[in-house]
């Protein structure tokens, strides 16, 4: 817990970047490395320091552009919107703006994943890109229910065991 950043809600204080918003690399990479402790943190049913933090963070990234969400990949995604999820899930802040900006997302990257060609895409025949893209439409999916449609429901791993 002391390692968590006030600012930005993420992992390592004193270690994430001044954000430069003309350059990705200066906040996502802290993103995708806080969701590695965020899913152990979920785990162990502990508190997250600064989940306030973090969901205004996660919702500045979306609204700056900071990095391209939404493409067809599917680590970055899981990394997101989960950070998203669940630090709304412990805090309750600003609800209607994370349903606002996972519906966006949503909308725009199930679009874009069922444009592809699956006989060819290189993230649908990457069986690690495709599970990443599938445990990012299993988190959307419980986060907005009724709005991604499956024959049957998809299941996060992370729910089960904290490893991904």
């Amino acid at each position: 817990d002391a390692e968590a950043d006030p600012a930005t809600g993420f992992w390592r204080r004193g270690a994430v970047a001044p954000v430069d918003h003309r350059v990705p690399q200066t906040l996502f990479p802290h993103l995708a490395g806080s969701f590695h402790y965020l899913f152990n943190y979920e785990a162990a049913r502990r508190p997250l320091p600064y989940p306030e933090a973090m969901i205004d963070t996660c919702l500045q990234i979306q609204a700056d552009g900071v990095w391209p969400l939404g493409t067809v990949g599917g680590f970055a995604e899981i990394d997101w919107v989960y950070c998203l999820t669940r630090a709304g899930r412990r805090s309750g802040h600003r609800p209607a703006d994370c349903r606002q900006a996972l519906e966006s997302f949503a909308g725009t990257w199930t679009e874009r994943i069922l444009a592809v060609d699956p006989a060819t895409h290189e993230h649908l025949n990457d069986l690690h890109a495709l599970f990443g893209l599938l445990c990012g439409l299993a988190e959307l999916q419980q986060a907005l229910p009724g709005t991604l449609r499956t024959e049957r429901p998809l299941k996060l791993v992370l729910d089960r065991r904290p490893f991904i």
